[in-house]
C-alpha cells in the first residue's frame, strides 16, 4: 500500500467538512465584549485610581503636606482622570455603535441607553466648560445617567451571566434618584426655611446611602462566587481595608491623630453629604472605599470574562453618586456593556463554562496518596 492510498483512506470524507459550519451557524461571528475586554479592563483600573487619588489622596494631603508633594499628587491625579475620560469616551462610542447594529436587545432600551448615554455625555462634557457659571449641570448629569443605568439594568438582567451587574446597577440608580430627590429638597427648604421639608430630604439621604450599600452587598456577594482566593479573600480584605480607613477618619478629627489619619479625616469629613443621612454618617464614609476597593477586586479577577468583571468594577465607582462627571460616565459604560455582554452569546457561554470548570475543580476532592 503506497502513501497515497493510506492518506486517501485515512482523511475525513468531504461531508463532513461541509457539516462543521453548520454546526456553528448559532454563533456570532464575532464577539463585541470579548474584543472591547483589555479597554474594559483598563478603565476598570484606571477608574480606581483616578477615584482613590481624586477623592482620597489628593484632597487628603491638602494641609497634611510639602508643596512639593501636593503639586506633585495634584499632577498625578489630573493626568490619571485625563487618562479615564479618553478610556470612558472610548467605550461609549464603541458601545453605542455596537447597540445601534445589535439586533437582539429591545428597541427602547437601545434608544435609552444610546440616546442616555449621548445626552450624559454631551452634559458632562458643556459642564467641564461651563461648571463655573451651571451649578445645575450636576442635577441634569445624574438624571440622565440614572435613566440609561435604569435602561442598562433592565435589558441585561434577562441573561443569568448579567443578572448581578443589573441588581448592582438597578441599586444604584434608586441611590442616585434618592441622592437627586434629597438635594432638591434641602435646596428648598433652605429656600423657605421648612423644618419639616428638610427631615423629608435627610430621610431621602437614608435612602441614597441604604440604596447603595445594598449594591455593594451585591457585588461583594457576586464577587464571593467567582473564586475562593482572589473572590471571596480578595472582597474580605477591601472590606477590612475600608473599614481601617473609617476609623482612620474617625480618628483623625484628635489632635493627636496621626498623619495618615488627619489625612483621611480631610479628605472624607464630608462624605455623607448634603444633607447629611439619619444615624448612617460612619456608613456613608465607609461606602467610599468600600466602593474604590471592590472595584479594584472585580477589575483584577483572573480567569474572568473581562466585559462582565469590569462593567461590575465601573459600576462600583460610581456608587450610584452621578453628579460628578467621571462617575456619571462609568455609570454610563457600565450600563451600555452590561447590556451587550447579556446579548453575546460568545461572552454568555465562556462566563457559564468557566464557572462550571471553576467550580468543579474547588469542589473535586483531593488526590489520594499512594502508599
Amino acid at each position: 500500500m503506497s502513501t497515497a492510498d493510506v492518506t486517501r483512506e485515512d482523511a475525513p470524507p468531504p461531508e463532513d467538512h461541509r457539516a462543521q459550519p453548520a454546526s456553528r451557524s448559532r454563533v456570532p461571528p464575532s464577539s463585541p465584549g470579548l474584543a472591547a475586554g483589555w479597554l474594559l479592563r483598563t478603565a476598570a483600573l484606571a477608574a480606581f485610581a483616578a477615584g482613590a487619588l481624586g477623592v482620597i489622596v489628593a484632597p487628603g494631603i491638602h494641609g497634611n503636606a510639602s508643596e512639593r508633594v501636593v503639586n506633585w499628587v495634584d499632577g498625578a491625579s489630573g493626568t490619571v482622570a485625563v487618562f479615564l475620560l479618553i478610556a470612558l469616551l472610548g467605550l461609549i462610542f464603541w458601545g453605542a455603535v455596537e447597540l445601534v447594529r445589535e439586533q437582539g436587545v429591545e428597541s427602547v432600551a437601545r434608544f435609552a441607553l444610546v440616546g442616555g448615554g449621548t445626552g450624559a455625555v454631551a452634559i458632562v462634557m458643556v459642564g467641564m466648560v461651563l461648571r463655573d457659571r451651571h451649578t445645575d449641570i450636576a442635577v441634569y448629569t445624574a438624571a440622565t445617567t440614572a435613566v440609561t443605568v435604569f435602561a442598562g439594568a433592565y435589558a441585561s438582567a434577562r441573561a443569568p451571566h448579567t443578572r448581578a451587574v443589573a441588581a448592582v446597577l438597578v441599586a444604584f440608580g434608586f441611590a442616585a434618584v434618592a441622592r437627586l430627590a434629597a438635594w432638591e429638597l434641602a435646596m428648598q427648604a433652605s429656600d423657605r426655611a421648612s423644618v419639616q421639608l428638610y427631615g423629608v430630604s435627610r430621610g431621602l439621604a437614608t435612602a441614597g446611602v441604604v440604596f447603595e450599600a445594598m449594591g455593594q452587598l451585591v457585588a461583594v456577594t457576586w464577587l464571593g462566587t467567582r473564586s475562593k482566593l482572589a473572590g471571596q479573600v480578595g472582597s474580605t480584605l477591601a472590606l477590612v481595608a475600608a473599614f481601617a480607613v473609617t476609623w482612620g477618619v474617625a480618628r483623625g478629627v484628635h489632635s493627636e491623630a496621626a498623619p495618615w489619619q488627619s489625612m483621611l479625616h480631610t479628605a472624607l469629613a464630608d462624605a455623607p453629604g448634603v444633607p447629611p443621612p439619619y444615624g448612617l454618617d460612619a456608613v456613608a464614609t465607609f461606602l467610599v472605599p468600600a466602593s474604590l476597593l471592590l472595584a479594584l477586586v472585580s477589575a483584577s479577577q483572573p480567569r474572568q470574562v473581562a466585559v462582565v468583571v469590569a462593567t461590575v468594577a465601573l459600576a462600583l465607582v460610581s456608587r450610584g453618586a452621578f453628579d460628578a462627571p467621571l462617575r456619571a460616565l462609568c455609570a454610563v459604560a457600565a450600563a451600555q456593556w452590561a447590556v451587550l455582554a447579556r446579548a453575546d452569546e460568545r461572552a454568555m457561554w465562556r462566563t457559564l463554562i468557566d464557572d462550571r470548570n471553576r467550580k468543579l475543580a474547588e469542589d473535586a476532592p483531593p488526590p489520594e496518596r499512594r502508599a
